[in-house]
Parts: structure tokens; sequence; C-alpha cells
């Protein structure tokens, strides 16, 4: 067999075979200046040689013909090395990810049963304000850093998303120590709170990369958010909570109803408390505070809107939430439209309402990062007096982890 013209960049190869063939065949082409229609030629040899049961026939095949490597259940060909007569097995059989009625049973009775009590001092003073708190585009389940090839080489898992649910509470917890006890605590969450369901988006069509199961990322939600309340109402932050949840998003949709209302039903049977539960389904939706009155949307939706609202207003957005106002004869003398979806923080002032731009919970995708470069992450905390627009916003950024 004649010798490869790549042979020389062998140990090159085998001293970065943690890193995914793609990516160590454009190493090899940036460091040692070679021509871009080297790739493929480049691409068969670094295969072959970071594939130590030399099954680099059987790769190139399933690639050709479009087939899925990791559910080859059995080959057999002839010849040598890119031999052309193979005969392959492929396994269609998908994993079931269904969750049932006993899985979130048993989510519940762990999440309660492992629940721990904190206690604070609540010998503070009332606050006359509103304390409100913002969560956008927290796409658990988001695999950041697919085969470890992507730019950025972001983590993100159930613990780093727990850790953050925690820096959430303590934030609250710093406000009330500061302030007294809240008039009333707004909890929102903009939607796309889970990345999508069986490695798609709810909208269907979109493969995802996804490092956490269905069941998984309903367990991992659903106990975030019961102890991160539950926590909150324990330890007396406000007088009275409203939780607020869209789920009419274009990732997790009925995925995340459904772990609303488990949470729902959860806070509903363990604690005595003046709670009131928005599960949002429809695209926009308002709800009024004093003087205030609060907008919501993801910001773009579950079933028609190909572009979402965009980041920087422009005269079809604002004839469009114009119409809204006037649809549901909005009258308050403060209107806050607020958004996520594109994971970008923004903030423009019109003549009825403002318009805010919330950051994602998540760190950026893999697509993210390739497109648009570095991304930030975390969540938004704002003081609202109940009769004047004096509001204090604070944006909290996450340190987001990058693998080593």
């Amino acid at each position: 067999m004649r010798k490869s013209k790549y042979t020389k960049y062998n140990e090159f190869i085998l001293a970065n075979s943690d890193k995914g063939i793609r990516t160590i065949t454009n190493l090899i082409i940036d460091r040692y200046n070679l021509s871009s229609e080297s790739f493929s030629g480049l691409r068969k040899h670094v295969r072959k040689i970071k594939n130590l049961d030399d099954n680099s026939a059987l790769e190139e095949y399933c690639e050709n013909q479009g087939l899925p490597m990791d559910k080859v259940s059995g080959y057999w060909h002839k010849g040598k090395y890119n031999g052309v007569s193979m005969s392959v097995r492929v396994d269609n059989s998908e994993e079931d990810q269904s969750i049932t009625n006993e899985d979130i049973e048993n989510c519940v009775k762990s999440v309660l049963k492992d629940y721990k009590k904190i206690t604070v001092d609540k010998s503070r003073k009332d606050n006359q304000s509103a304390l409100k708190v913002v969560i956008s585009d927290a796409h658990v389940g988001l695999d950041p850093n697919p085969d470890n090839e992507s730019l950025f080489g972001y983590e993100y898992n159930q613990d780093i998303f727990h850790d953050n649910m925690r820096k959430v509470f303590n934030h609250i917890l710093k406000e009330y120590q500061d302030n007294g006890t809240f008039q009333v605590l707004i909890l929102e969450d903009l939607g796309d709170m889970v990345d999508g369901y069986n490695k798609q988006t709810l909208r269907g069509g979109h493969h995802l990369p996804q490092n956490m199961s269905n069941k998984e990322v309903f367990d991992t939600c659903v106990k975030a958010r019961y102890n991160l309340i539950r926590n909150l109402i324990e330890c007396g932050v406000a007088n009275k909570y409203i939780i607020r949840s869209v789920t009419n998003d274009n990732h997790s949709g009925d995925f995340s109803w459904m772990i609303h209302r488990t949470v729902q039903h959860m806070l509903d049977l363990s604690v005595d408390a003046n709670i009131k539960h928005d599960i949002l389904d429809r695209f926009m939706e308002h709800f009024v505070w004093g003087d205030h009155c609060f907008i919501v949307t993801h910001g773009k939706d579950k079933t028609h809107m190909k572009h979402g609202l965009p980041l920087v207003l422009n005269d079809k957005t604002v004839n469009f939430i114009q119409s809204y106002i006037d649809h549901h004869e909005i009258n308050s003398k403060y209107i806050h439209v607020e958004k996520g979806d594109l994971h970008q923080l923004g903030y423009q002032r019109h003549t009825k309402f403002d318009y805010r731009n919330y950051m994602s919970f998540a760190p950026g995708s893999s697509w993210q990062q390739h497109n648009f470069g570095s991304s930030y992450s975390g969540f938004a905390m704002q003081v609202i007096p109940k009769f004047s627009n004096e509001i204090k916003h604070t944006d909290i950024f996450f340190d987001l982890k990058k693998k080593k």
C-alpha cells in the first residue's frame, strides 16, 4: 500500500487525539499552512490514525451513505482500508425517553424528601416595593460544547444549573436583608427554560446537541425551581409571591408547561403562603401592579413566527406592541415590555412604553459561538416602587465555566 503523504503528521494527530477529527484536521492545515484542498484527504488520514480499532472504512462508508455511526449494530466488508464491498446493519430503534406518571411521582417524592429548610432572621420592616426577578433562556439540557469542538468550550450541566439557581436565591436574600420584607416578589421566567425534547426543539425538525435525557431535564428543573421558591417563602422575603412562567416559546413549549405545573402542585401541597401562579400560554400577556403594567413575551412563539421580535425597536414592532396595548385598553402610567429569545441585553424607551431584552441564563450554544462569538449569561433583578418609575435594575452575570 502506498504510504500516505500525510504520515508526517501522525505524531501531531496522536498528541491531539482528545480533539475531534475535524478540529485536528483544521489545526494541521493552519499550523502547517496547507491549502484548503487538502481538507478531505487529510481528514480521512486523521480518522484512520485516531481510530485504533481500524473502523475507518466503516466510518467513511457511514458518512458517505448518511448513516448514524452510533446506530450501527454490526458490519462486514471485504478488502482492506477503503474496501468498497460492505454490508451494514443499523439499529433504528429509539431509546424510550417518554416521561411517565411514575417518573413524575418519583421526582416529586425525591425532591420533597431531600428538601432542607433554610432559616433566616425575619425581624425586618416591610418594604412597600416589589422585587422582580427575571430568568430567561435557561435551556436546561443544552450541550454547549459537543464533541469538545465548540469555539469557547463552555460547560453547562445539572450541577452548574443548580449552582446558578442558588446564586439567584442568594442575591434575592441579600436584597431582602438590605431592604426588609417586600410587598410582593415577582419571579418571571421568559421562556425557553428547557433546550428541547428528544434532542429537538418543541417545534420539531431542528436537531440540538444535548447532554441530558428528557427525564434528567424534568428532574433538574422541578428540583431547582421548587427549592428556590420554597426557600424564598420559608425565609419570608415577601408578603405575596407571583410566579409567572412563559411557555409559548420556540424551544420549551408544552414540556416547560408540564414542569411549571408540577412545581405549582408541589408548592400548593407543601407551603402555606399567598402565592399566585400564572403559566402563560399566549405569545404575549400582561399584568398590572400599582402604576406599572408588565407586558411579557419570550419574543418568538411556538408555531407561527419565523423571526422573533428584534433587539432594537423598529416601526413594525412599535405598531405591533401598540396594537396589543390598544386592544387590551392598557392605560397604566408605566408600561414595560419584556422579552428574551435573543440572549442579549438591550433597553429602549418609546413614548408609550419601554422595551427591554434580557440575557440568557445559559451559555451560548455551539451554533451561537461559531456565528456570533463569545457570550455572557446571568439574570436580572428589579426593585420597583408601586407608584413611581424609580426602578432599580441590576444585571447579575455568571462566570462561565470553560472546559480546560
